[in-house]
């Protein structure tokens, strides 16, 4: 599905435009923080119950440095998400967009889309500030049949409106084609 129909899109045909919300990686910050919170109480076990001698140095130093590269991999995510991953929504198509140093553009007609999903999961409920992703399903897509668009805020508005489009455009082409 690539795309190859961008640059004649219309503006005036685009409906919504949203981007990768950083909320979807609020339940991995409260991971990672668990995990620091484990290994630094983990050093203060140690270094107060003298447990490390003299290597309590090197221990520290252990320790800052996996909790340095814990956090760098979590906001590298973040930032690679939030900063490169677009979505955009028009009256017949809809795109997506990734990527930073190689950029994949992929473009799924609404009318071919067969069904829609939506995800939220239980961490995305309670910790992601309402977060989900939209599972799009497309039979007549060779190459991919299925779509996920991941870490969509308000994904109840997005999948209602992906929806609607999508049945209006499809009520439309049978009306057109008569039933077919």
């Amino acid at each position: 599905m690539s795309d190859t129909t961008q640059n004649n899109l219309d503006p005036s045909a685009v409906i919504l435009e949203w981007s990768y919300s950083g909320k979807a990686l609020r339940a991995q910050a409260l991971l990672f923080l668990l995990l620091s919170l484990i290994v630094v109480g983990g050093g203060l076990y140690a270094t107060f119950a003298e447990k490390l001698g003299d290597h309590y140095l090197a221990a520290w130093g252990a320790i800052t440095g996996i909790l340095v590269l814990l956090w760098g991999y979590h906001y590298a995510i973040y930032f690679y998400r939030v900063w490169t991953i677009r979505y955009r929504l028009s009256d017949r198509y809809l795109y997506s967009y990734r990527g930073l140093l190689t950029r994949i553009s992929d473009s799924t007609e609404l009318v071919y889309i067969d069904d829609i999903r939506l995800v939220q999961t239980l961490f995305d409920r309670l910790f992601n500030g309402g977060v989900g992703s939209i599972i799009l399903y497309c039979a007549s897509d060779r190459t991919d049949s299925t779509q996920v668009l991941s870490g969509i805020d308000k994904p109840r508005d997005v999948f209602e409106k992906i929806n609607s489009l999508r049945t209006g455009i499809r009520a439309k082409r049978s009306i057109l084609t008569g039933g077919a």
